[in-house]
């Protein structure tokens, strides 16, 4: 990859359990972006609609007897996208008309077919034409977050071609699994994508570290 590519990284936080409201917000910071010569657009873990941060501070034993827990997950569960989608329609949209690649984490909801009522901790990425190259699903749940949603597969464990090049990406402890980074290290992958639902120190080694053994470009999000 020769071009030289703009890349921005949204760091503004969505509109928590406000699952229309953030599709606005995600549009304006595309339309935002873009205008300023992004390319590559890249939005953190679950910024649709929120990373759910209460798993933490939940009763334990008790966690699904807790009645706000269950009021906070259903909130949760209605406003989390399907994929495909008219919300990710919606951003599939603004790529199109702004001719950039997006590369969104998302709380995704299936309704149907394999894994229905299951949400999953997911990862897309969307090309410039508006189409969904990749629709990536957190492998492994970590810790608590089994409470929440469903193991993934490696379907969408790939980098993908688009006009910027070879876009991967990984989920926050995906990080530390070696085949699964050897997996994109093996497909290619020129600009790698780390997303995570906040950035330390432990993550600010792991994201770079992955992109230098696979001689990547990095975009670091949280």
């Amino acid at each position: 990859m020769s071009q030289k590519v703009t890349a921005a990284i949204v760091q503004s936080k969505s509109v928590y359990l406000n699952l229309q409201e953030s599709v606005d917000k995600a549009v304006h910071y595309i339309e935002k972006a873009s205008r300023k010569g992004a390319k590559l657009i890249a939005f953190g873990e679950t910024w649709l609609i929120g990373y759910p941060t209460w798993l933490d501070y939940c009763p334990g034993a008790a966690l699904w007897n807790h009645p706000p827990t269950k009021e906070v997950f259903a909130l949760l569960r209605q406003n989390s996208p399907t994929v495909p989608g008219k919300e990710i329609g919606r951003i599939a949209q603004a790529a199109k008309e702004h001719g950039v690649v997006i590369v969104m984490g998302l709380n995704e909801r299936v309704e149907q077919g394999p894994g229905n009522g299951t949400l999953y901790n997911s990862l897309i990425t969307i090309g410039p034409d508006g189409s969904l190259l990749n629709h990536h699903r957190k492998l492994v749940p970590t810790y608590t977050e089994r409470v929440i949603w469903g193991p993934g597969e490696a379907d969408g464990l790939k980098a993908v071609e688009t006009p910027v090049g070879r876009v991967g990406g990984l989920i926050c402890w995906e990080h530390w699994m070696p085949l699964a980074r050897q997996v994109l290290h093996n497909t290619a992958e020129q600009i790698h994508v780390a997303v995570w639902p906040t950035v330390n120190e432990m993550h600010q080694i792991a994201g770079p570290e992955t992109a230098v053994v696979g001689y990547s470009f990095l975009t670091l999000c949280r």
